[in-house]
């Protein structure tokens, strides 16, 4: 009979292969998960050799996560633009969680905990999804790489996105924040809030990217979402941020460092920040670059500068900010209600502004 014991911190399962007294006695590793886990491995297993699948995973050396993700790292992502991201997604946040795990033990149920964990730090639906995304290449490189048989991911749905308004600061709220965010972070933060760069083009900044002189910087095409380059023109904020940071340089090129070097995370003191300037956890990094977009729309700036000032692919995308645009729905106005009809000139006379006078009108006389 099939079943799962325990030894030490780690759950084994004990099963013939196939099923019966006839069958080869399988007695297969599953590592330190929960006993609800360690069943469902079990009963996954004996699913697949019902199905004829004869999964003989002892041919499988067992792999640890972490070790797993790393390899993913070096030999998946990079030579990719995404490179930073994946590499922060994977070391602060799937590491740390199924970093001790085999492979072969990762189950939905263990993928639906880590989701609700997140969910519970504050993360908002998208930011989950996106973990998610990454956690099933990591997994689907395991079927591919013959560490795994099946993406477990794959059974486990996306979190739903509830579309809405994007969140953006007031100028008090970023006020607030830069003030409470240490010092490393403030440049950063008014680099976000006048660019509306995204986290990966903002601390992926090298000085060669910026130009002081003629008052503008680009985020290099190898660091942004699209593939193309894209300039800025620099605000007198962020002109005199960056002119301060010029004066001593990292001899890594990049601008924004932490003791000399690079910076691919600012989640922790970016946290502190918006904690200390009594923000909720709906405030994210990405919230800076909509509050560019949203403070340049309600100014009245033109939306198809600021798709391009976005990176946008496509307008349809820039037409969130659409609402809060003055002159947008100013436009709106000589098709909305009663309109009036164009004046009718009757014998040189304006129909419309000639008036009788009550005597006449009562009289009935022409």
């Amino acid at each position: 009979m099939a079943k799962i014991f325990k030894r030490g911190k780690n759950y084994f399962m004990d099963y013939r292969n196939p099923p019966g007294r006839a069958g080869k006695r399988i007695r297969e590793k599953i590592g330190p998960v929960t006993k609800d886990e360690a069943t469902i491995v079990l009963s996954t297993r004996l699913k697949d050799i019902q199905e004829g699948k004869n999964p003989e995973l002892r041919r499988i050396k067992l792999v640890l996560f972490a070790d797993h993700a790393r390899e993913v790292m070096a030999k998946h992502y990079a030579n990719k633009r995404c490179h930073e991201w994946a590499e922060v997604e994977i070391e602060s946040n799937l590491i740390p969680f199924f970093g001790e795990t085999y492979l072969t033990a990762i189950t939905p149920l263990t993928i639906s905990g880590y989701m609700a964990r997140r969910e519970k730090d504050g993360l908002a639906a998208t930011t989950i999804n996106n973990e998610r995304a990454v956690l099933s290449k990591v997994m689907a490189l395991a079927v591919e790489w013959g560490r795994r048989h099946d993406n477990p991911v794959l059974h486990v749905p996306e979190r739903e996105v509830l579309k809405g308004d994007p969140r953006f600061l007031t100028h008090k709220e970023a006020d607030k924040l830069i003030e409470k965010a240490h010092r490393h972070l403030k440049p950063i933060l008014i680099t976000a809030l006048e660019t509306g760069g995204r986290r990966s083009e903002v601390l992926g900044l090298e000085w060669g990217h910026v130009k002081l002189d003629r008052g503008l910087l680009y985020f290099d095409q190898t660091n942004t979402k699209s593939g193309r380059r894209r300039e800025i023109p620099l605000t007198p904020t962020l002109h005199a941020a960056l002119s301060g940071l010029s004066k001593v340089r990292s001899i890594s090129g990049r601008v924004f460092t932490w003791r000399g070097k690079r910076l691919v995370s600012v989640r922790t003191a970016f946290e502190k920040a918006r904690t200390d300037a009594g923000l909720g956890a709906e405030v994210t990094f990405h919230t800076l670059r909509h509050t560019f977009a949203s403070w340049y729309a309600m100014r009245g700036g033109d939306l198809f500068r600021l798709k391009e000032l976005l990176g946008h692919g496509d307008i349809k995308t820039t037409m969130i900010y659409a609402h809060l645009s003055p002159e947008h729905m100013k436009a709106a106005v000589p098709l909305m209600g009663r309109q009036p009809e164009p004046p009718r000139a009757i014998g040189g006379h304006n129909v419309d502004t000639f008036q009788e006078s009550p005597d006449r009108a009562a009289s009935g006389s022409a």
